[in-house]
């Protein structure tokens, strides 16, 4: 589903160079679910824009289902962030003015949905994260847990085959956090590829694998089962200064 090969992405601040990604090459197969961890700055969430076509790399290739996406044009990237891709972050980003429902109905808008379908759809996606009864409520009316439910309801909407979360349990409490893992699990197992942006171990652990970055290289390739001692993970290899 993914491959990404040579991949590069640079800013130019204060006259000089910063790499944020360097050399990045990965292949994340369909149906996978992949972690990305590392330090503050190390280009966990730049990867994650470039996979998400919100960002363009500077040079190298990305391949999403065997296209190219560079060669794409700003409306061929719109139509796959709004049908190939969901998106989950942290702060959840919902529109404060709408409730649940319209919030989840959205991306039907952008793409033409006729209005009673998209309800129908809409609620039929809250009550499958268990936010039925909420969906009259606006984002300041809930927790973080049911706003992040709500998102994922959102994301998922379209029904693309890869979701991209940026660190999804990281404004939440252990238990609504635990929520929102759950349904991530069950996507996953209904065959969605996901890609999570974590610094947390117990989300980094439910994945197949995880890619470790440091200074925007892949530094290590690990099970996502064995990962325990953040510190071990994130140490330079024996022999580096």
């Amino acid at each position: 589903m993914i491959r990404v090969e040579d991949l590069w992405r640079t800013y130019e601040m204060g006259g000089e160079e910063l790499h944020a990604l360097r050399a990045v090459t990965e292949h994340i197969r369909p149906g996978e679910h992949v972690a990305i961890m590392g330090t503050s700055g190390s280009g966990k969430s730049t990867l994650l824009n470039l996979v998400g076509c919100l960002d363009r790399p500077t040079r190298g290739s990305y391949h999403l289902d065997g296209h190219e996406v560079g060669s794409l044009d700003p409306v061929e990237l719109s139509r796959i962030r709004l049908h190939r891709i969901g998106f989950i972050f942290q702060s959840f980003h919902l529109v404060p003015r709408l409730d649940a429902v319209a919030n989840v109905e959205l991306p039907m808008i952008f793409d033409g949905v006729a209005p009673g379908e998209r309800r129908k759809r809409a609620m039929a996606a809250l009550e499958a994260v268990g936010l039925g009864r909420w969906a009259r409520h606006r984002p300041a009316e809930l927790s973080g847990g049911q706003k992040q439910r709500v998102a994922i309801a959102r994301a998922t909407i379209m029904g693309p085959g890869l979701l991209l979360a940026d660190e999804p349990t990281g404004n939440l409490d252990t238990r609504s956090g635990d929520q929102v893992l759950a349904l991530l699990d069950q996507l996953h197992r209904d065959g969605m590829t996901l890609v999570v942006v974590t610094h947390d171990p117990n989300v980094a652990r439910r994945a197949d694998r995880v890619l470790v970055l440091r200074d925007g290289e892949i530094v290590r390739r690990v099970e996502g089962a064995s990962v325990t001692d953040l510190a071990a993970l994130f140490a330079e290899p024996a022999g580096e200064s």
